[in-house]
């Protein structure tokens, strides 16, 4: 996108409007779905080829296909609203109204997140998502009602690429399932045509120049369509989805990995109260007492060692599968352990991963945090991953009794 002139700042500023600067960078990062799709949809049909079912692939194979469709959903109702948003006033190019810029923030967040998912299942067998991720919902709509013109308009542009993109896996599916699975397939396709039939009806009431009345009749039946074709999308992706009882993923996110031993928690073989520290400064950190205490308390005040572990493990696996890296200047050299505890590494990603609920690019620089500083005075116990540009900082001590001085 050029940068906007002076006239179009003027015109954007006069009518409310925001600097959309943000929203094209997340367009731009946002086109590495398309290759990624492909790429998927390829190994799928390698499988099918050599007779794997549809109905029958390995789990983190569906997963990414699934969440790649999502990814690319969430993705195209993006675009489609910037476009027609562009269409509709060329006066303001680069500026979106403010409900405009909500919605279409609210899809490309979104993005990074199933673009994480896809990658991870990608390069580990083992991966899975957390409970109930999937199918997932669309983000809310926009609350404003009636949806500004252009919205509508991008709704059936968005609503048309994604029906084309649904009814070429759906035909490849179709032709690879083989006659053992026919029942599931035949239900999978009758979703598939009742969705496909709200939106033929949607797009057949279109018109751009619609009544306020019609218009609304129009906006809603197109928000059900869109949500019904990202549903089943999510389907034809991995059609085991529609097998599977809420429960079925509590197996929880180690599956596969039966060669990776977990941290251990206190109390149990093998435990180090320094685990999760940056292994190059563990032995000047334990001659701290300082560090010492506070890596105690960081211990004896968590409220849930367990969840505290299952995210450093997280970590881990991503070490191990090639995805995280320790973070390094432009010089080469580390950049070092985190400033507040458990004194972690800085890392850096190689792939879009996500770790518990942060979706993390390629390329980011990442902390992870774990401190019981202030819990003492009310403050909560944290446990997060931090991102960000790292650079050396004078280590903190965490007290418990004080309130957090980085808040």
């Amino acid at each position: 996108m050029e940068t906007p002139g002076i006239w179009a700042r003027v015109r954007a500023f006069t009518r409310g409007e925001r600097d959309a600067e943000t929203l094209y960078a997340y367009r731009q990062a946002g086109m590495q779905i398309h290759p990624m799709l492909d790429a998927a949809e390829r190994r799928r049909f390698d499988l099918t080829v050599s007779g794997t079912s549809p109905f029958a692939v390995k789990r983190h194979v569906g997963l990414e296909l699934a969440c790649a469709w999502n990814a690319f959903a969430l993705q195209t109702l993006g675009d489609k609203m910037l476009e027609a948003d562009e269409a509709a006033d060329p006066d303001t190019v680069g500026f979106v109204p403010p409900v405009t810029f909500d919605q279409v923030q609210g899809y490309y967040e979104q993005v990074q997140r199933w673009l994480g998912f896809a990658s991870q299942a990608a390069h580990d067998p083992g991966f899975d998502v957390p409970p109930t991720t999937l199918p997932a919902k669309l983000p809310d709509w926009s609350p404003v009602e009636p949806c500004p013109r252009p919205h509508l308009d991008a709704m059936i542009a968005a609503l048309s690429a994604m029906r084309l993109h649904a009814e070429a896996a759906m035909h490849n599916l179709e032709k690879a399932t083989p006659e053992a699975d026919a029942a599931a397939l035949g239900r999978l396709r009758g979703q598939f045509a009742a969705a496909l039939s709200k939106a033929d009806y949607v797009v057949s009431m279109y018109r751009p120049d619609a009544s306020l009345a019609l218009h609304e009749q129009i906006e809603e039946k197109a928000k059900v369509a869109i949500e019904d074709l990202y549903r089943v999308g999510q389907l034809i992706s991995y059609p085991a989805l529609m097998l599977e009882r809420p429960s079925s993923t509590k197996k929880g996110r180690r599956s596969g990995k039966q060669n990776f031993k977990p941290t251990a928690l206190p109390g149990e073989p093998g435990f180090d109260p320094w685990a999760m520290t940056d292994p190059d400064s563990v032995a000047v950190l334990k001659r701290d007492p300082d560090a010492m205490r506070v890596i105690n308390e960081m211990w004896s005040l968590d409220p849930d060692p367990r969840a505290s572990i299952a995210l450093w493990d997280e970590i881990r696996w991503a070490i191990e599968t090639g995805g995280v890296v320790p973070a390094r200047h432009r010089d080469g050299k580390k950049v070092g352990f985190y400033f507040c505890t458990p004194y972690a590494s800085v890392f850096e990603t190689k792939r879009p991963l996500v770790i518990g609920e942060t979706a993390l690019r390629k390329g980011q620089q990442f902390a992870f945090e774990r401190a019981a500083e202030g819990v003492r005075v009310g403050f909560p116990y944290k446990l997060e991953i931090v991102t960000g540009k790292f650079k050396k900082s004078t280590i903190d001590y965490c007290d418990p009794d004080q309130p957090p001085p980085h808040e």
